[in-house]
């Protein structure tokens, strides 16, 4: 059956275009957190809680070779592409039921794994606002029954079994850069000092980046992910035993909240790779995340990556049809919508 992920990484709603007489809910799902009936067995969950991960997208400031002209072109004509990348580690099964919840923490590990293509727009590289709109990529799931995963290293996210896998359709996103418009407010003299100032990137514990400092600011994104448009798409029933349309990981802690992407880190560790890549920091000034990228006025002369620390909650849904449609449509089937459904 084909089914539906909509995730994000910070994160705005998205709905896909629906079919009249038919409508999505929040739903509640059953999950076997070691796909093998251990520990607790079947459990019922409404979302799934995970912890700060990381998520970088690459030449966003610049890359060596590019001209600047180039580059600002494309940004604002929205047609420049950057290459994403995210992932982060389960912290726990969530079932909310009216006013009360209930946690699991998961037995071994779960993570998740993202690797994309975003258009982006804005009025010029390093520029105070920016859009972003995924436009292709792979969501997966993994479970592993020992944790590996280290978000300091950023290695282990991929061990064990995959569980889950789709394809990004879709998306949206925003980052404002706090750092940039301060720094314009103090040389207009609206302001005497810039708050938002550039600053360690890792604020979270002990500094595990010396050296590498950022720039500071937040926003939000999502991605839209079918599971089932592309071969290699699909569900683990071992773990997933109830059949989902779609999901949602929204990120910010609360399935009815935009989440956020922000900078500096400070509920995780900037990883030092995220799903195999190893993220560049080209500023002017030496290893800074998320500035334009050193150049000689025409060319950049380093690469230069954005990193963010991102949080998300995943919750689930299924395509509910009304009572009239399932009568027209006949008994067993769902009508038809931006979730396209095959008999299982």
């Amino acid at each position: 059956m084909k089914k539906m992920l909509k995730i994000a990484a910070a994160l705005a709603v998205i709905g896909a275009a629906s079919q009249a007489h038919a409508d999505f809910s929040a739903q509640t799902v059953t999950i076997d957190p070691d796909g093998a009936g251990g520990a607790f067995g079947d459990i019922a969950v409404t979302s799934l809680n995970w912890l700060a991960g990381n998520a970088v997208t690459v030449g966003a400031g610049g890359t060596a070779g590019q001209t600047i002209a180039s580059l600002n072109s494309s940004l604002s004509s929205g047609t420049a592409v950057f290459q994403s990348y995210y992932q982060a580690q389960l912290n726990t099964f969530v079932y909310n039921n009216g006013g009360s919840s209930s946690t699991y923490t998961p037995v071994g590990q779960w993570t998740v794994q993202a690797s994309f293509q975003e258009a982006a727009t804005a009025t010029s590289v390093g520029a105070a606002n920016i859009a972003l709109s995924p436009i292709s990529g792979t969501v997966s799931i993994y479970y592993n029954a020992v944790k590996t995963a280290n978000d300091i290293t950023g290695t282990g996210y991929s061990d064990g079994i995959k569980i889950l896998q789709g394809t990004i359709v879709g998306g949206s996103g925003t980052f404002q850069n706090s750092t940039f418009i301060n720094d314009l407010l103090v040389s207009l003299g609206q302001i005497f000092t810039n708050p938002t100032p550039l600053t360690n990137l890792d604020h979270f514990g002990a500094d595990d980046a010396p050296g590498i400092q950022s720039i500071q600011g937040n926003g939000q994104s999502s991605l839209v992910v079918d599971i089932g448009k592309s071969v290699g798409d699909f569900i683990d029933t071992n773990f997933f035993k109830t059949n989902i349309t779609s999901l949602s990981l929204v990120d910010g802690g609360d399935v009815s909240d935009t989440g956020q992407l922000v900078d500096p880190f400070s509920q995780a560790n900037p990883s030092d790779q995220i799903v195999g890549y190893t993220p560049q920091y080209g500023g002017a000034l030496g290893d800074t995340n998320g500035v334009i990228a050193a150049n000689d006025g025409t060319t950049f002369t380093r690469n230069s990556d954005f990193q963010f620390q991102t949080t998300n909650v995943t919750s689930f849904q299924y395509k509910v049809p009304e009572p009239g449609s399932l009568a027209l449509a006949g008994l067993g089937f769902a009508l038809t919508g931006a979730l396209r459904r095959r008999k299982a």
